[in-house]
């Protein structure tokens, strides 16, 4: 099994695509990952992989700014693609499901699985990967189908599709099609080992509350108060700043709501969400679902710790990796709030994942919501995560 990455700058689709199939090998070539940027037609991009690489499963959305690789982090307009190539007893399907086909958000991801099984000629089995990517919207709902219909929590790694500026420019794709407002899967059967990472990199501070009204991705009061008071009360002290209600969203990549997600060895670990608007009601829309009488707390990140955790989440998984074996390659989730809130810094990012990575391929595009699984084992959705998969060679 082995790895490669191409990236291409033209703007036409045609031949950005026709340049990354000069650079990717077709021997054993047995799937494909594709991450861009808004800059580019979705429906364009399908028909020329289509032709490109015939009959090759392939699934991608598009992604904020830009994609990394092995090979630096390339601003947009871009488009990267990750080759995987692997040999028998492998199988690689994708599934594409539409919302407009289905209003059961839990029957269209259970039609997708059926679509990737019969895909992969692996009806009735249990993959060992999921990668997910979902427009935003229902990503809990879809992780939910995905654990029952399989009965046991495969390790799920996976992006919600995102554009430049939050203006739902978003899509995905796969050799299924296109969709502004779905989901697309590729369940993984390989024929080598993998471990997988999923991390906050956020601490908590002091600033705790309950949520006492909430409907879906909206918080309308904590502590019986409304949301968007307590929140900015909640920075200022902590911030030591007097924020204006105006300025609240240029905290919130510094300042996210966090969630306990479980604990290890007596600490909590926390999954991430924070606010996509204000309310008129002086409530907080998010990018994750929240439930009543769930406690939450204001989480505060450094730019230091923005910078090592990417690098520390694959560490972490590669710990994993008991004999140490040679790392063969990996797909990383970013999440695209973090990487503005970086700027410049992403370079430092990248310099420790290259490290980190001994050289070795990887490709990770900036989304807006991340899925992946804690070190528990339980599958998870969050908002300014880190979530990674490492492939490696079996002793």
């Amino acid at each position: 099994m082995r790895f490669l990455t191409s990236v291409s700058h033209d703007l036409d689709e045609r031949v950005a695509i026709s340049r990354l199939s000069d650079h990717l090998a077709k021997a054993d070539l047995v799937s494909l990952l594709c991450y861009y940027t808004e800059d580019y037609v979705p429906d364009k991009l399908v028909k020329e992989l289509r032709v490109a690489f015939p009959g090759i499963p392939f699934i991608g959305c598009s992604s904020c700014k830009g994609v990394m690789t092995e090979t630096g982090f390339h601003l947009g307009p871009v488009i990267a693609l990750m080759g995987i190539y692997d040999k028998h007893p492998c199988a690689y399907g994708t599934g594409l499901i539409d919302m407009a086909s289905c209003e059961d958000k839990h029957q269209i991801a259970t039609k997708a699985i059926e679509q990737a099984l019969a895909s992969a000629d692996r009806i009735g089995e249990v993959p060992s990967l999921v990668v997910l990517h979902a427009t935003p919207g229902y990503e809990e709902s879809f992780i939910d189908a995905i654990d029952q219909k399989f009965g046991t929590q495969v390790p799920i790694i996976g992006g919600s599709a995102a554009d430049n500026h939050i203006q739902q420019q978003w899509s995905i794709i796969s050799d299924k099609g296109v969709s502004n407002d779905g989901l697309t899967m590729q369940l993984f059967f390989p024929s080598k080992p993998l471990t997988t990472g999923f991390s906050a990199g956020y601490s908590p501070t002091e600033f705790e509350g309950i949520i006492t009204k909430s409907h879906n991705r909206t918080i309308y009061e904590i502590d019986g108060k409304p949301a968007k008071d307590v929140y900015r009360k909640w920075i200022q002290l902590h911030a030591g700043e007097n924020i204006s209600e105006q300025y609240i969203f240029d905290h919130i990549a510094r300042f996210p709501i966090g969630r306990i997600a479980g604990t290890i060895y007596e600490q909590p670990y926390y999954k991430l969400t924070h606010p996509l608007q204000l309310t008129p009601e002086g409530g907080l829309e998010l990018f994750a679902n929240v439930a009543d009488n769930e406690s939450i707390c204001l989480m505060t990140g450094s730019l230091d710790q923005l910078i090592s955790r990417a690098s520390r989440v694959i560490k972490e998984a590669n710990t994993k990796n008991y004999h140490e074996s040679l790392v063969l390659g990996a797909i990383i989730i970013h999440c695209g709030g973090s990487m503005l809130r970086l700027g410049a810094e992403i370079e430092k990012v990248y310099a420790k994942l290259l490290s980190q990575m001994n050289g070795q391929p990887f490709i990770c595009p900036f989304t807006f919501g991340e899925q992946g699984r804690f070190i528990c084992g339980e599958n998870a959705h969050g908002n300014l995560m880190i979530s990674s998969v490492i492939f490696y060679e079996s002793e």
